[in-house]
């Protein structure tokens, strides 16, 4: 999910491509990508990897796959695997069976633009956000047809061991030349927190040069040549200037700050596609396909990603509450709070079913600090057995806890002017101090301890007219969870009379 720049792949969403600052570590012993070329069919078996392009420009990178069962010819339509955000992004909501717009072309490298072979989409056989970030889709057009152009599909492979070798291959919309290809080694990771997404059981890896448009590119093994994931984000160094676990720049829990801060992949395995095919056709009520049942949750009120326990005037710690609304597909519902969000896929420690008229949950976060999550599944009936496909499809929600701490006095500065006039300048630390709250008015009639008349500042440095001093300026700083400081008051004077 990549936007122009700062978390994932897509030009459709994220994009983590973050500039590093000069002290960042470099990538040791990583090729850097290598633009492909296929006039003369030397790349012949990537040619099923495609430039996907959907309404308003978005673009991202797909795969056509071999859906053919063994030692059969081409039988059934096309399916294309990609990235889920690629097709929709709203966590909580499993597609399926829905029409899409859009095209792929294949064929796609530097040397064979006027040999391109563009079809057009058909339909979201499935698509999620939800725990992995993954699409498959139909083509108007038979694998047969798609073939015939010399088009060849690539097989699903079933697993790698950790530290395999593998082939990211695909291109950045900025470019738009062609295929690249690099590669890298590939390890397993638990979870990946961007909030509002949470991935679980996906792959890393440390291959650069990708970027905004790269969303969805194949990883394939060295090895055998099958396809093992797709890619999802990419997480660069950063200078502090997106916060770790956000969308501009998605994290491994914990977050290793003692490590080098390295680019890394993060690719959404395949495995819950393998079974979902039966002579040649997606078919996702076979027992064996891991995709089935999904439900739709739209949120109507997302959990805060950051959150801090609250202190109240006497000096008690107050915790936070997950304070999810939301509406749901399915008629009833289980939800449980966990540490990792892997234990939303363990049927343990579930609520009861849940009317999903009741669509409310506001259980305490905590006590202890850290990362949290809120799991909930969708479910038909008190006695919808938790199959591991709907395990699968379970929602999770991440917000970090904070501990309790005082709202810092304001951070600000009053500094004289040679013309008279008086520049006061105010600085922010988020989470503790993120904002600030001012009014102004006469000394004799401004009161600073009267909560009436404060406004949100809007501006970190405002220079005040001399003509318009003598004046009180009242100041009040806020943390993220609208804790406020003491008043800090000062009395603005001409600068000519040497009084700040």
């Amino acid at each position: 999910m990549f936007k122009r720049h700062p978390f994932c792949l897509g030009a459709a969403l994220i994009s983590l491509a973050i500039t590093a600052s000069a002290e960042d570590t470099v990538q040791p012993s990583v090729p850097t990508p290598e633009l492909l070329t296929n006039a003369h069919g030397e790349r012949r078996q990537w040619t099923g990897i495609g430039r996907l392009t959907r309404p308003g420009g978005s673009q991202c990178i797909a795969s056509l796959i071999d859906s053919r069962a063994p030692g059969m010819a081409a039988s059934g339509p096309a399916y294309l695997v990609t990235a889920g955000h690629c097709v929709d992004k709203r966590n909580g909501v499993i597609g399926h069976d829905t029409e899409i717009e859009g095209s792929i072309s294949f064929n796609f490298f530097v040397d064979t633009q006027d040999q391109r072979h563009t079809f057009a989409l058909k339909r979201t056989v499935w698509s999620s956000m939800q725990g992995l970030d993954l699409a498959l889709l139909e083509l108007d057009a038979s694998l047969s047809q798609v073939m015939a152009h010399g088009i060849v599909p690539l097989a699903l492979a079933a697993d790698s061991p950790p530290g395999a070798n593998v082939h990211v291959i695909g291109e950045s919309s900025a470019n738009e030349l062609g295929l690249r290809l690099t590669t890298c080694s590939q390890a397993t990771t638990d979870f990946v927190i961007a909030a509002p997404w949470v991935w679980r059981n996906i792959y890393s890896n440390d291959c650069l040069g990708l970027g905004p448009g790269s969303s969805g590119s194949p990883v394939i093994d060295v090895q055998s040549g099958r396809l093992l994931s797709v890619l999802n984000s990419v997480s660069e160094p950063i200078s502090g200037k997106a916060a770790p676990c956000s969308l501009s720049s998605p994290c491994q829990v914990p977050v290793q700050t003692d490590k080098p801060a390295l680019t890394t992949g993060f690719s959404i395995p395949l495995g819950r596609l393998q079974g979902c095919f039966a002579q040649g056709f997606a078919n996702l009520s076979l027992d064996s396909c891991q995709l089935l049942p999904g439900f739709e949750l739209i949120v109507e009120k997302n959990p805060r990603s950051l959150t801090k326990i609250a202190t109240d005037a006497e000096g008690n710690e107050r915790l936070p509450r997950w304070g999810l609304s939301f509406s749901l597909n399915t008629p009833r519902y289980r939800y449980k709070t966990v540490r990792n969000p892997l234990a939303c896929e363990n049927p343990e420690g579930y609520s009861g079913t849940i009317a999903a008229e009741q669509n409310h949950i506001d259980e305490p976060i905590g006590p202890e600090p850290g990362w949290h999550f809120l799991c909930l599944i969708g479910v038909d009936s008190a006695e919808h057995k938790p199959s591991p496909a709907l395990m699968g499809n379970s929602l999770s929600l991440a917000t970090q806890l904070l501990p309790a701490a005082p709202v810092p006095d304001p951070d600000m500065t009053v500094t004289a002017l040679p013309n008279g006039n008086v520049q006061v300048s105010w600085r922010t630390a988020p989470p503790h101090l993120t904002l600030y709250r001012v009014k102004r008015g006469p000394p004799a009639t401004t009161d600073c301890q009267d909560p009436a008349g404060f406004r949100h500042l809007r501006h970190k440095r405002y220079e005040f007219k001399a003509q318009q001093l003598p004046l009180t300026l009242c100041t009040v700083s806020e943390d993220l969870i609208e804790q406020r400081s003491a008043v800090r008051t000062d009395l603005l004077q001409p600068a000519a009379s040497g009084k700040k």
